[in-house]
């Protein structure tokens, strides 16, 4: 079945909303609400709006602290969640320059007074493979105001978060290698090399990924997706296997050499 589908450019990609068991008018003011939300929070994230809360985390100087909004913290706790569930696989730090050998932290965040600090001369944040998620979860939180519940948002086409799915249907089709597979109240991203180039630093490493092949990764949400999808990708199959059984709320597709899909953990 083709839904309503409403689009808008934001943080150097399209977004995409399908909505289902809505008039066509409502659905449309709906995505619209949700995509003020989204330019909103392009402010707040971008690295290259001078005024952003990480374009001003970014020139601080060492041990100078700055009071952040609140999506900028929640978003920079997510990627801290992640970068310690998968031992700095995924940093959103990982462009500042570091000593050689140092795994020591670059900056600092208090949740409490909503204050970063930076640890280092040069701070680098970057939120580009956790902010687009974050945003979608967002979004989803403005259709929910709308009474919007049965839809499915996507960001360049590399995340989606599958609200409730459509009437009459088990989940929204969401393409996952060679695979449609139906989701609902469930995130998905995937991280490749094909559009970019090898574009995906290892941020243990300083070096481009090793791997070549696509992979993608399963979440409760898109934030938690997005950043484990670019986790995945520097990490060996054998990690990621062993993350996704000792995680049992996240779950990855995993392209293997042969051209094969292997999916491992909670997919759905």
């Amino acid at each position: 079945m083709n839904w309503p589908v409403y689009s808008h450019e934001a943080m150097a990609t399209t977004f995409q909303i399908f909505i289902a068991g809505r008039p066509a008018e409502y659905a449309r003011q709906a995505a619209a609400a949700a995509f003020l939300e989204l330019d909103r929070l392009e402010n707040e994230l971008s690295r290259y709006i001078e005024s952003s809360d990480i374009a001003r985390a970014n020139r601080l100087t060492t041990g100078a602290s700055m009071v952040l909004g609140e999506d900028a913290l929640q978003c920079l706790l997510t990627a801290a969640q992640i970068s310690a569930l998968t031992n700095r696989a995924f940093d959103p730090a990982y462009a500042t320059p570091r000593p050689a050998g140092s795994d020591e932290p670059l900056f600092a965040l208090d949740p409490t007074s909503h204050t970063l600090t930076s640890l280092t001369e040069r701070l680098h944040l970057d939120l580009g493979a956790v902010g687009k998620g974050y945003a979608l979860d967002r979004m989803a939180e403005v259709l929910a105001e709308w009474d919007v519940t049965t839809a499915c948002l996507q960001s360049g086409g590399s995340t989606a978060l599958a609200l409730a799915a459509p009437p009459n249907d088990a989940g929204w089709p969401i393409g996952v290698a060679d695979e449609v597979m139906l989701f609902a109240h469930r995130a998905v991203s995937g991280s490749g090399i094909a559009v970019q180039g090898a574009h995906l630093i290892d941020p243990r490493t300083g070096s481009p990924a090793g791997r070549t092949r696509r992979i993608w990764s399963f979440a409760a949400n898109a934030a938690e997706a997005d950043a484990l999808s670019t986790a995945f990708f520097v990490m060996t199959d054998d990690a990621v296997l062993e993350f996704c059984q000792e995680h049992a709320d996240y779950g990855a597709a995993i392209t293997r050499a042969n051209g094969s899909t292997a999916t491992v953990g909670r997919d759905r």
